[in-house]
């Protein structure tokens, strides 16, 4: 019984670490797509960083938005994840405000988000110039 257990377990852990390979998805985290440990990355080339902006109720314009856990409960990686989705549905940025409005309601609030891409052309390895900021999308805020 203790080895049919054990076989049973790895069997189901290693078809969850194929799903995820195959449609290269992190919906059964950790048993995601292992494609990011699949390649080198080019040290003349470019890295790209998403992240979101905001304006805000009492008038500041494009603060960043902390996409981590204790600040909107979505994480940058979530978001990057799903990067389609939020470039074709900006509409998908108004969960972001809502979790923030819940996790903070004493904060300044979101009126408008922005969903953006820094991209850093590197030279051996290192970040030369400045990036190239780039709007992928934006929301207004609906409360």
């Amino acid at each position: 019984m203790g080895m049919a257990w054990r076989l049973a377990v790895a069997a189901l852990g290693l078809v969850a670490l194929l799903h995820g390979t195959l449609r290269d998805s992190d919906d059964f985290f950790p048993f995601g797509s292992m494609a990011q440990y699949a390649t080198g990355h080019d040290l003349n080339g470019q890295t790209r960083s998403t992240y979101i902006l905001a304006d805000t109720e009492s008038g500041q314009e494009k603060v960043r938005v902390p996409l981590n856990a204790t600040g909107t409960g979505i994480g940058r990686a979530e978001v990057e994840g799903q990067l389609g989705r939020f470039i074709e549905d900006p509409s998908l940025m108004q969960v972001i405000a809502d979790a923030y409005r819940a996790i903070h309601p004493e904060r300044d609030q979101y009126t408008h988000m922005y969903l953006m891409r820094d991209i850093y052309q590197l030279e051996n390895g290192y970040v030369v110039g400045e990036p190239e900021r780039v709007k992928l999308g934006e929301w207004k805020v609906v409360r």
